[in-house]
């Protein structure tokens, strides 16, 4: 139920009592309004019947009142202070009209108020307040026999009085817990899909960027492949293009995460001088924020570039405290850089 206001964003997909009756639609709204205007009218046709008629006016107020605070947009269950809200409302309206009706005959359509509050208790056990409706219900069954027992009747005429509103609460506890174990069904099918829409998505995602591999090996070798096949001697030139080529694919295999444009430029400017370089990537992925991975081109680069001898750039397991190592070697010299999970050089 609803008065037109929208529901807040749904946080989640997870599907409960109160969106599989869709109680903030425009149909939960049309119903919430026949409700109110059938507490007035019945309010107004049985008015000359009461001892009192100050009552039955108040409690027509709070009954549509409570009516308005159940169809409050909220996730199951329903807030706790509200529940408690819709409670008081039940127990006051039946102290209130219970002893203003006629003290003789049957009452009839002046205890209105007996299937109001049977809907409001309805509607709390759909939202997930089955304790507090059952115990609402309690406290109008005892107002209505003690009215009864006060008025020259028995208890047992009381309890006559309620027995069709207690059978509808039944029904709804039955109702609740149907619809709960059909909303865990959606719940768990819901999620099923998810996880498999996330698996397809990883697997295409896998496809993809071994696709892009193979069409990055295939446009970096396979020119040189053909050179080779064709059993033309090959020239020194071209021998070493052949060296930068193996190792850049060789630095994309071992080195994946490192092996970004910037750092394969630096490593083959670095072995073109006789530096001996190894990108060891031990992590599978790259940091977590690409100003990180910008600051470790950053430092990989200027390494490879002042280096000579030997280096080693190796990207470390994440649970670790060191994020990337940089070892250069240059006979009994060894330099050593360390740069943490953020990008940012700890030691050198």
């Amino acid at each position: 139920m609803s008065l037109g206001h929208a529901a807040p964003p749904q946080a989640s997909r997870t599907v409960d009592v109160s969106r599989l009756l869709a109680l903030s639609s425009e149909g939960a709204s049309l119903i919430l309004g026949i409700f109110i205007v059938t507490n007035v009218v019945f309010t107004i046709a049985t008015i000359h019947t009461l001892s009192v008629r100050w009552p039955a006016y108040v409690a027509a107020i709070i009954v549509s009142a409570a009516g308005v605070l159940l169809g409050r947009p909220h996730p199951d269950p329903f807030p706790l202070r509200d529940a408690w809200l819709v409670v008081g409302t039940v127990v006051a309206s039946t102290l209130l009209i219970s002893w203003a009706l006629p003290a003789d005959g049957s009452p009839g359509r002046a205890a209105w108020h007996l299937g109001s509050n049977t809907w409001l208790l309805w509607f709390l056990i759909l939202r997930g307040r089955t304790a507090l409706a059952w115990g609402a219900a309690a406290a109008m069954t005892a107002i209505t026999a003690t009215w009864t027992a006060t008025t020259g009747r028995s208890a047992l005429t009381g309890l006559l009085m309620v027995d069709t509103q207690l059978g509808l609460l039944v029904v709804a506890t039955l109702f609740v817990t149907s619809l709960r174990r059909t909303a865990r069904r959606i719940n768990e099918l819901t999620e099923r899909s998810v996880d498999a829409a996330a698996a397809a998505a990883t697997a295409e995602a896998s496809r993809q960027v071994r696709l892009q591999r193979a069409a990055e090996v295939a446009s970096a070798s396979l020119p040189l492949l053909e050179r080779v096949a064709s059993g033309v001697p090959l020239a020194d030139d071209e021998r070493a293009l052949m060296r930068e080529a193996e190792a850049r694919l060789r630095d994309g295999v071992r080195g994946r995460a490192l092996a970004t444009p910037a750092v394969l430029d630096a490593a083959a400017a670095a072995r073109a001088r006789g530096v001996d370089v190894t990108l060891l990537d031990d992590r599978g992925s790259g940091l977590g924020s690409g100003d990180a991975m910008a600051k470790v081109d950053d430092a990989v680069s200027a390494a490879l570039t002042a280096a000579t001898g030997t280096v080693t750039v190796r990207l470390l397991p994440p649970d670790r405290e060191e994020a990337v190592t940089i070892v250069s070697i240059d006979g009994d010299r060894v330099h050593r850089i360390v740069l943490d999970s953020a990008g940012t050089t700890t030691a050198v």
